[in-house]
C-alpha cells in the first residue's frame, strides 16, 4: 500500500490510520542526517511505485505530429474541399432558385386570379393583338393590351418599381444569356423590345423582375417572363416564362406543350435542351422547375422527359 510520510523530530509519532491509507510512516525532519533515509535503510526511490516509473517512461516516448504530417493532412483536406464545396454551393443555389420561382409563380397566379375576378376574364376585355401585318407585310405593333394587363395586375402585387425606360436592358441593366450560354444582350443596351413598353416592366419587392411579352387578340393569350435576382439573366437558370389566358398563369414547357409543334411552342423537349442551338433556349424549362422542384436538366438532360425520369436520381 502507498505510505504517507510526515516529518518528525526526536520522537517518532504514532502511526495513524485513516480509511484511505495504512502503515503511516514518519520521516526525519528536514535538515536531519537521516532526511535522505527512512527507517530500515530504505530510500524514497526504493518505495516509489513501479507503475509510476513506467508512466514517466511512457510520457517521454510520446511525441506530437511532425510538420510534414500536418502539411500532408492539410493538403488532403484542401483537395476534398475543392472537390465537394462547389457541388454543395451549386446544389444550394439551385434549391434557392426553385424556392424563388415558386414564390414568384404563386404571387403572379394569385394576383391574376384577383384581377380577373374584378375585371372579368381577359378574353372579354376586347384587347387587340400586340402585332398585326399591314398590306406591305410589315408588322404593326400595338402595346395597349400589354400595358392594360400589366397596369391592372400590378394592383394586386407588391411592386417596388415600375420601369421608366422602354429598353428592358437599360431598366434591368444586366447581361442576357440563353441556356447555351450565348450572350444575347449586354447590360445597358438601349435596344427597345418591339413588344413591350416601360409600363409593362416592373420589379417586385423581393427584387424579381417582371415583363410582359406578346398578346394575341385571336387566342387571347399572352406571355410573362420573370428574372430572379442575380448577377446576369440566363434563360432556364434565373429567367422563366409563363403563358397567360382566361385559365390563369401557366408555366411554359409542361407536358401539355409536348403534344404541340415544337416550332410554335416552348416545349421542354426542344426549348430546355442545351444541345439545341436557339436564342430562345431555356424558355421551356419553367414547368419542369415548378412541377418537379429541381433543375436537373442542367446535369442529366438526356435522361429526363415528362414520360420518363423526372430527376437524375430517378434516372440512375
Amino acid at each position: 500500500m502507498t505510505k504517507l510520510f510526515q516529518p518528525c523530530h526526536s520522537e517518532v509519532a504514532e502511526p495513524q490510520q485513516d480509511r484511505f491509507m495504512h502503515n503511516l510512516v514518519c520521516c526525519p525532519a528536514s535538515g536531519s542526517s537521516e532526511s535522505s533515509h527512512l527507517s530500515g535503510g530504505r530510500t524514497l526511490a526504493n518505495l516509489t511505485d513501479g507503475k509510476m516509473l513506467k508512466q514517466v517512461q511512457h510520457d517521454k516516448n510520446r511525441r506530437g505530429f511532425t510538420l510534414a504530417e500536418v502539411l500532408i493532412t492539410l493538403a488532403i483536406i484542401g483537395v476534398v474541399a475543392a472537390m465537394t464545396i462547389p457541388t454543395l454551393v451549386a446544389d444550394y443555389k439551385e434549391k434557392a432558385t426553385v424556392s424563388q420561382l415558386m414564390n414568384a409563380y404563386s404571387s403572379l397566379s394569385n394576383a391574376y386570379q384577383m384581377m380577373q375576378a374584378e375585371y372579368g376574364v381577359i378574353s372579354t376585355w376586347g384587347l387587340p393583338g400586340t402585332a398585326s401585318v399591314d398590306e406591305n407585310g410589315d408588322y404593326i405593333y400595338d402595346l395597349s393590351s400589354n400595358e392594360l394587363i400589366s397596369t391592372r395586375l400590378q394592383k394586386y402585387l407588391k411592386v417596388s418599381k415600375v420601369c421608366q425606360e422602354d429598353s428592358t436592358y437599360v431598366c434591368l441593366n444586366r447581361n442576357f444569356y440563353n441556356l447555351n450560354g450565348k450572350l444575347l444582350h449586354t447590360a445597358g443596351d438601349v435596344v427597345k423590345s418591339s413588344d413591350t413598353s416601360a409600363k409593362t416592366k416592373f420589379f417586385l419587392s423581393d427584387g424579381t423582375f417582371v415583363s410582359f411579352g406578346w398578346f394575341s387578340g385571336i387566342s387571347h393569350k399572352g406571355s410573362i417572363w420573370v428574372a430572379l435576382p442575380d448577377k446576369d439573366v440566363i434563360s432556364g437558370k434565373n429567367r422563366f416564362y409563363f403563358e397567360i389566358s382566361d385559365a390563369g398563369v401557366r408555366p411554359l414547357g409542361s407536358s401539355v406543350d409536348t403534344a404541340k409543334p415544337a416550332s410554335s411552342n416552348h416545349t421542354f423537349e426542344y426549348y430546355c435542351n442545351p444541345s439545341n442551338e436557339n436564342d430562345n433556349q431555356g424558355f421551356g424549362c419553367t414547368a419542369w422547375v415548378i412541377y418537379n422542384k429541381n433543375m436537373d436538366y442542367l446535369h442529366c438532360r438526356e435522361k429526363l422527359s415528362w414520360d420518363g425520369a423526372h430527376s437524375c436520381k430517378e434516372a440512375q
